[in-house]
């Protein structure tokens, strides 16, 4: 399977595309890749609005100054574009931007190339079985 593609924004900042289902609609994002944020999704409020989330419940989130603030959780779907989408839980945020999280990469492997501009995330290799 080819490599997912994505780029590095004048910031130096990871980005890849995704798509994102809430009850209303679906939106495609260029959403930056955050190794820093454990969770899968953290969208903008407006865009959240816009594709009408739906609430699941709360949780306490640790701050990079170490605050702990409480959250609410929604769910949705997402993915990257093309591929298929899955459940997700999905945090809220004031920024502009939207944020991958960790959690969302786990079964993949995360590629950048700095000097080329270039972010490539590949599908984890699966184990073959050996013969008896």
């Amino acid at each position: 399977m080819a490599p997912i593609r994505g780029h590095l924004d004048e910031y130096h900042q990871p980005r890849v595309a995704i798509t994102v289902r809430g009850s209303r609609q679906d939106i495609t994002l260029d959403v930056v890749i955050d190794t820093g944020f454990d969770g899968q999704l953290c969208l903008p409020v407006p865009l959240a609005i816009e594709i009408g989330l739906e609430l699941y419940g709360a949780q306490q989130t640790e701050l990079a100054d170490g605050s702990i603030k409480s959250e609410l959780v929604f769910l949705g779907q997402a993915g990257f574009v093309g591929r298929p989408r899955q459940e997700v839980e999905i945090l809220l945020t004031d920024s502009d931007d939207a944020l991958l999280g960790v959690e969302f990469l786990l079964d993949w492997r995360l590629e950048i190339d700095f000097s080329q501009r270039v972010v490539q995330i590949h599908p984890k290799a699966r184990k073959r079985k050996k013969k008896s």
